[in-house]
């Protein structure tokens, strides 16, 4: 019931919302271009939570392209054999993917690999 009673409280919040800005139009009023904008000119006691919603629109983040790429880019990865790999080197490769635009110098990535091995990988690397 309660959940219920909610629902029509917001649903009337926002009807009085929408009216407040058909209003606010036909008196000559821009209606606001952004949700910051809208939530400057929102009154938190008579619309509470349409200001709580406005305040997640203006904080939410933006979705980029980079974003985008790095989750494809973690799928492709996945479908990798990943026996021996453990969650740093995925890390890594999936930095690399996205980052492609970084030049590196293979040679002191070496050089820094084989001053931290030890044992077995640092004889690879010397010979």
């Amino acid at each position: 019931h309660e959940a219920t009673a909610a629902k029509e409280l917001i649903g009337a919040e926002l009807r009085l919302w929408k009216a407040k800005w058909k209003r606010e139009s036909e008196g000559g009023v821009i209606f606001p271009s952004t949700a910051i904008g809208a939530l400057g000119m929102c009154n938190d006691e008579v619309y509470p939570s349409v200001k709580k919603f406005l305040y997640l629109l203006a904080t939410l983040p933006v979705r980029v392209a980079s974003a985008e790429r790095s989750f494809s880019t973690l799928c492709r990865l996945k479908t990798w054999p990943r026996s021996e790999m453990d969650e740093i080197r995925l890390t890594g490769l999936a930095l690399l993917n996205i980052h492609r635009d970084l030049t590196i110098n293979s040679e002191s990535v070496i050089d820094r690999f084989s001053s931290r091995s030890s044992g077995r990988r640092r004889l690879e690397f010397v010979l």
